[in-house]
C-alpha cells in the first residue's frame, strides 16, 4: 500500500505543478484590440466593458482601444470612461486608421487612457454639448451640462499631463484639431503620433513621451508590449443585433408593424398577426433603450394606426384617415428626444421612411380590406345578399375566420364557419350577418366560379 500511496501523492503533485506552470494563457503574453466604431451607445459601452474584463481575465498585457467615432450619448460615454479608469490592465487609445476621428464623446474616451495616440490624417475634438436634434440647449441647461463636461474633461487631461486648456475649449468652443497640432502643443493633447500599431507599441516601450512624461498605469511602469501577438476582440452576434436595432428608423418601423399586428388581431383574430405584432414591439422596445425615446410620440403613432383601421369600420368620409395621417406623422417626428453629446446624425426618423411607411399602410389597408369598403359603400341596385345564398365562390384572402370572398360576381367581407379557408379555395355561401357573408369550404374545387384576376 505504501508504494501506491507514494505514486498517488507524486501524481497529484505533478498535476498541481502543471496547472500552476501551464495556465490557459500565460499572463502578459498578448495584447487585446477592441474597436470603437460608430456612435457611442449602450451597446458599444457594453462591448468595451466586457472586452476589458475579458482581457484582464485572459492574462493580456494591455488593451488597445482603436477609435473611429463621432461621439454618442453621455451615459454610455461615462460607462466606457469608468471601465478604462478601473481597468486592471493598461489601456491605450488609438485614433485610427487614417481619416478616423475622435469626436465629441469619443474625445473624452481618448483622453481617459494611460496612453493616447493618433494615426496620421486623423482629428480629435468638437465636444460641445447639444441636443440630440443638433440644436443648442436652453441657456440654463446648457451651462449646467457644459460646466459638468468641462470639469470632467479637464480632470481626464490633467491626470495624464495632457493639455487641459485645449480640452476645455473642445467642450466650450467645439475646438477640433488634427494630429500634428494635438502632438505639437505644450503639453500635448495626445501623447504621440503613430502610423500603425507596431509603431505605437515601439514608442510606448521607450517608457516616456517626447517631453519626458512617463507612461504609467496606476502608478506603475507599463510592461514591454512590442512584438506581442494581437488578439482581436469583435462584437458578438447579439451585440451586433442590438446595434442594428438601435437605428431610429428601424425602431420606428418595428413599432409601426407591431401596432398594426396587434390592432389587426382584434378585428380579425388569428393569433399570427398578434404574435408578430408583439414580437415587433418587443424588438423595437429593446432597440429604443439606446435612443432617447419619447413615449408621447409612440402614443401618437398608435393613435394614428388605430384611426386608419377604424376608418374601415366607421363611415367618416375620410376624416378618420386624415386624422390618422396627422397623428402618425407628428408621432414619427416626435418619437425621439433627449440630451446627448454632438451626434453625426440627428436622432429622428427619416422623412423618407415616414412617407414610405404611410404609403405602404394606406395601400395595405385598401388592398387587403377593400372588401369591407365595397360592401359598406355598395350602390343602390347592387346584387342583394339573398341572390348569392347557396352559391359557390372563391376565397380571395385567407379566411381565418374573417377575410374576403368572391361570390355572385362581387367581392364580399366573409366569415368562415368551417375553419380556415385558404386564398383561391372554393367556398359555399350559407348565410349572412348584415353585409358579411357566412361561408364554408366547398369540397368540389371544379364547382367554384372563376374570379376575375387582379389588374
Amino acid at each position: 500500500m505504501a508504494p501506491l500511496r507514494r505514486m498517488l501523492a507524486i501524481s497529484a503533485l505533478a498535476l498541481a505543478l502543471a496547472a500552476v506552470a501551464s495556465p490557459g494563457r500565460a499572463a502578459g503574453d498578448h495584447l487585446v484590440r477592441l474597436h470603437l466604431d460608430g456612435e457611442i451607445d449602450p451597446v458599444s459601452a457594453g462591448y468595451v466593458e466586457a472586452g476589458l474584463s475579458s482581457a484582464a481575465d485572459g492574462g493580456a498585457a494591455a488593451v488597445v482601444l482603436e477609435i473611429d467615432s463621432p461621439g454618442g450619448d453621455l451615459a454610455s460615454m461615462d460607462r466606457i470612461i469608468k471601465a478604462i479608469l478601473g481597468s486592471r490592465l493598461p489601456v491605450l487609445t488609438y485614433v485610427a486608421p487614417g481619416g478616423a476621428r475622435a469626436g465629441s464623446a469619443a474625445t473624452f474616451v481618448t483622453l481617459a487612457a494611460d496612453v493616447a495616440a493618433m494615426a496620421p490624417n486623423t482629428n480629435i475634438g468638437a465636444a460641445s454639448v447639444v441636443s440630440s436634434t443638433g440644436q443648442d440647449l436652453p441657456p440654463t441647461l446648457a451651462r449646467k451640462v457644459t460646466n459638468d463636461a468641462v470639469a470632467r474633461i479637464r480632470d481626464l487631461a490633467q491626470s495624464h499631463a495632457r493639455n487641459a486648456d485645449w480640452a476645455e475649449s473642445a467642450v466650450r468652443n467645439a475646438a477640433s484639431i488634427g494630429v500634428a497640432q494635438a502632438v505639437g502643443m505644450t503639453p500635448p493633447v495626445v501623447d504621440l503620433e503613430a502610423p500603425d500599431l507596431a509603431a505605437l507599441l515601439a514608442a510606448v516601450d521607450t517608457g516616456h513621451r517626447a517631453d519626458g512624461h512617463l507612461y504609467r498605469h496606476n502608478g506603475a511602469a507599463l510592461p514591454r508590449l512590442g512584438g506581442l501577438p494581437v488578439q482581436e476582440s469583435e462584437m458578438n452576434l447579439g451585440q451586433r443585433l442590438l446595434e442594428l436595432l438601435g437605428d431610429p428608423n428601424i425602431v420606428f418601423v418595428l413599432f409601426t408593424l407591431g401596432f398594426f399586428g396587434i390592432v389587426a388581431e382584434f378585428f380579425h383574430p388569428n393569433f399570427f398577426t398578434g404574435t408578430l405584432g408583439a414580437v415587433a414591439i418587443v424588438l423595437a422596445w429593446v432597440g429604443s433603450n439606446s435612443l432617447p425615446l419619447n413615449v408621447g410620440g409612440l402614443l401618437l403613432i398608435g393613435l394614428g394606426i388605430g384611426l386608419f383601421i377604424l376608418e374601415l369600420h366607421v363611415t367618416s368620409f375620410g376624416l378618420l384617415t386624415i386624422g390618422g395621417v396627422v397623428s402618425f406623422v407628428f408621432g414619427a417626428f416626435a418619437l425621439f428626444n433627449g440630451v446627448d453629446l454632438n451626434r453625426p446624425v440627428e436622432v429622428h426618423v427619416s422623412p423618407i421612411i415616414v412617407g414610405v411607411v404611410i404609403v405602404f399602410v394606406l395601400v395595405y389597408l385598401w388592398t387587403v380590406m377593400r372588401g369591407v369598403i365595397v360592401t359598406r359603400r355598395r350602390p343602390a341596385g347592387a346584387l342583394p345578399i339573398a341572390a348569392v345564398m347557396g352559391t359557390i365562390g372563391q376565397a380571395r384572402t385567407l379566411i381565418a375566420p374573417s377575410g374576403i370572398a368572391y361570390a355572385g360576381g362581387e367581392t364580399w367581407s366573409a366569415r368562415s364557419r368551417s375553419g380556415e379557408i385558404r386564398p383561391g379555395s372554393p367556398l359555399r355561401v350559407v348565410g349572412a350577418v348584415g353585409l358579411e357573408l357566412i361561408v364554408e369550404a366547398a369540397p368540389d374545387a371544379s364547382a367554384s366560379e372563376s374570379a376575375p384576376k387582379e389588374e
